[in-house]
This record gives C-alpha cells, structure tokens and sequence, in this order.
C-alpha cells in the first residue's frame, strides 16, 4: 500500500493554527467563554474529476447523495465551538464510508470483489471576532482518503489499497445573524490551498433556537478540492466538489 506524505504541509498548517489560537486566547483569559457542540449529517452529493493510473487525466463524476446512498456504509459528524467577545475555536470532523460488491471472473475463476472507500476530513482553527455578526477565520483542514478492495474465489482472498492525505491552510469569514431570539441565519466562506492546488468551501444556512440549550440548524454546504499527486501508474487526481444540505443539532452551554 502506498501512502502519499504530505507532512510539511500538515506541519505548517498546524504550527499556524496553534499559533492563532495562541495569541487569540490569551488577551481574552478573563472572558467568559460560550461553548457549542453540534451533530450533524451531511447529504452531499460529488461533482468533478477524478482519475486514478491508468486512466489518464480522470473520468468526469456526477452524483447526487441519492445517487449514493446506496453505497453508503456508514457516516458520521460533529462540530464544535469556543468563543468569547472577541475570539472564535473550532473544531470539525466528517467521516464518510461507502462501498460496494461485484461478481467477477479472474483467470476463468469466479470471484466476488469488495471495494471500499472511507474519507476523513478533520478541521482545527480560530478568529478574531470583529463584532457580534462577523467572525475573521483562519483554519486548516486535513483529509485522508483509503480506497480499498478484496478479491474472494475459491482459492482464498487477497486485498489491496491505497491511501491519501493531505492538508489546506484556509482564510475567510463568517456573518451570523439573530433574527429576534429564535431565529438565527449564518453565512460562511473559505478559500485556500497546500496541498490542493486551490480549495474553498461556503456554507448557507438558518436555524431555530427551541431554548436557551437546544438549536436545530439546516444549511447548503459545498467544499471543492483540486488535488494531483503522483507521476505514471502511482498518478492521482481528485478535483471534486462535494455539495448538498446539511442538519444540524446544536447544544449551546
């Protein structure tokens, strides 16, 4: 199995955002901090190219979350926040899993292949808040992607995969609004790069506040990524936007 290292990008977005969040919290340690703890799910669908060796520069990829729920596996995500007055802290993880099973034939034998493929996309990082609606925000986001398959004939099995990481550094903002005290509307934009040649990410969304400690939220997300590696047979490209609506429910203490 090979693993594409891209521990010099990982390092550095690391350093920066432990460093931002560093000078940021210092100046507010006699503030009173606001937490948020959220889960949510994501039902995105993928526009874009991907290509693996031998296929050349990749094959166009269309399809909706309906399109993939059937490959679906499992999923899971959560996110949370720390802020005072003047400083935001946050955290993402997403997790996705799908896969799938094929009949084949190897060498006159008949086999039964699994192919499987699991994404990590993990977020750290903070801002500097210019007022109660407007959040500046640099973060990093870090993605592993394994793709994997095991062949089963009579002879036995034999699996094979690959894995892939990479980090992005990222710079942007967020503006939330408060629509009288339940109802919120939230706006956010991202743009960087690193490891991808270039990537943003945009988030629309509203939500309802039933109490002071519970908050459902609905919103359209998108995160684009071009990302190349690799030369000949270990040549890999993935150009991707991932899109669709997302629900959230959100505990604020």
């Amino acid at each position: 199995m090979r693993i594409t290292s891209v521990s010099n990008v990982r390092n550095s977005w690391l350093v920066a955002i432990v460093g931002l969040m560093l000078a940021t919290a210092s100046p507010a340690s006699g503030q009173d901090w606001d937490y948020r703890a959220s889960i949510y799910a994501w039902l995105a669908g993928m526009d874009g190219t991907i290509g693996v060796a031998p296929a050349g520069d990749g094959v166009p990829v269309e399809a909706t979350f309906s399109d993939l729920a059937g490959f679906l596996d499992f999923a899971a995500a959560g996110h949370f926040e720390a802020q005072t007055d003047k400083v935001v802290l946050l955290g993402d993880i997403n997790y996705v899993g799908l896969g799938t099973e094929r009949d084949a034939e190897i060498a006159g034998e008949p086999v039964t292949v699994d192919m499987d493929y699991n994404q990590w996309i993990f977020e750290l990082g903070g801002g500097y808040r210019l007022s109660r609606c407007l959040d500046l925000l640099l973060v990093g986001r870090y993605y592993i992607q394994d793709l994997g398959e095991t062949a089963t004939g009579v002879g036995g099995s034999e699996s094979s995969g690959t894995s892939y990481t990479w980090g992005d550094i990222f710079v942007g903002a967020r503006w939330t609004k408060f629509l009288g005290e339940r109802w919120w509307i939230s706006l956010r934009g991202d743009i960087g790069a690193g490891g991808s040649n270039f990537a943003w990410f945009g988030n629309a969304g509203f939500g309802y506040r039933f109490s002071e400690l519970v908050s459902l939220g609905l919103a359209y997300r998108i995160l684009s990524q071009d990302y190349e590696t690799g030369f000949g047979t270990d040549y890999y490209r993935y150009d991707v936007a991932m899109n669709g609506l997302g629900m959230a429910l959100v505990l604020t203490f």
